[in-house]
């Protein structure tokens, strides 16, 4: 599973959107590039199937498609990856609501372009992921969320591939002269029960994990498994200083932080330390870092020396 997937972008959820664009670009981290393109003007009917809260029935309502449009998200480029930055009231009304209201900021799923999304689907019905949201634009499908939070609290959602205009978007975001030549790894998720987790996603299609690997410096335990291009980092912290004690510890299970390769780590923790970003801690080998970038979205950055 995932081995045709290529990166959408990674949605976070929040309160202030103009405020986490702000902060992302403030600290040198992320540029602000406005919302996501539309999809072409497609005249006919629209579908939304989705759940109002995170356990439950869903609703579906249709619209007509064309004409006046709103724009919620905004995105920040980070390097070559898209952080969609999409703003919600806590409380009733769909279920990343409820995300904010139980866990507060952060991120909660991963968005893959695939070119079979509707086998892809399917595959994970078939293994007991619910179907939590379902766009359709005259019976095509535009994103499916797949609720895979089970261990990890991280729902994996799916598009058919990018179209010419949504590629030459991107490409022209990440030409943008103040984005970071960084290289987006994959996130760091911190878990209660590692081995359990490891299991669960071999279980739903993503059987590739590494070894366990212990780090007295970071305070972890971390095994990593692969998830289409990206590499999902899983880590259970081994006392109560660990950088992933505090987050476990107020949110449970979920996206912790990001991490992206670096051709020169010691650069780059000085130029972050320069615009006031703590770094939190290196880990034993020296080759990655933490950054406290919290203020805002509540995820911290990792870099890694590539």
């Amino acid at each position: 599973m995932g081995e045709d997937w290529e990166l959408n972008h990674v949605g976070m959820t929040i309160g202030n959107r103009n405020a986490t664009l702000r902060h992302f670009q403030s600290i040198g981290v992320g540029v602000s590039v406005g919302p996501q393109p539309l999809l072409p003007h497609e005249p006919g009917e629209g579908s939304l199937t989705f759940y109002q809260t995170l356990e439950g029935d869903p609703i579906t309502n249709t619209y007509t498609t064309g004409g006046a449009h709103t724009f919620n998200d905004g995105e920040s480029q980070i390097g070559d990856c898209q952080l969609e930055c999409y703003p919600m009231r806590p409380g009733p009304g769909m279920f990343l609501s409820e995300y904010l209201a139980r866990k507060g900021p952060g991120i909660n799923h991963i968005c893959f372009n695939t070119p079979s999304v509707e086998a892809d689907t399917e595959f994970f019905l078939r293994k007991g992921c619910a179907l939590m949201f379902n766009a359709l634009v005259n019976g095509k499908t535009v994103e499916n969320y797949l609720d895979t939070r089970t261990h990890g609290d991280l729902m994996i959602s799916l598009r058919p591939p990018a179209t010419d205009w949504e590629k030459a978007w991107k490409a022209n975001n990440q030409a943008h002269p103040l984005v970071n030549s960084w290289r987006f790894l994959g996130v760091g998720i911190g878990v209660k029960d590692l081995a359990a987790t490891v299991t669960y996603y071999a279980d739903i299609g993503f059987p590739e994990a590494t070894e366990a690997v212990s780090d007295a410096e970071i305070g972890s335990v971390c095994q990593s498994v692969a998830v289409g291009p990206l590499t999902f980092d899983f880590f259970t912290a081994t006392s109560d200083t660990s950088v992933y004690a505090a987050s476990l510890g107020l949110r449970g299970d979920g996206v912790n932080d990001i991490s992206f390769a670096v051709a020169d780590l010691v650069y780059e923790t000085a130029r972050m330390q320069e615009n006031g970003v703590v770094c939190l801690g290196t880990s034993a080998d020296g080759r990655s870092s933490y950054f406290d970038t919290r203020g805002e979205g509540n995820i911290m950055l990792r870099l890694v020396q590539a």
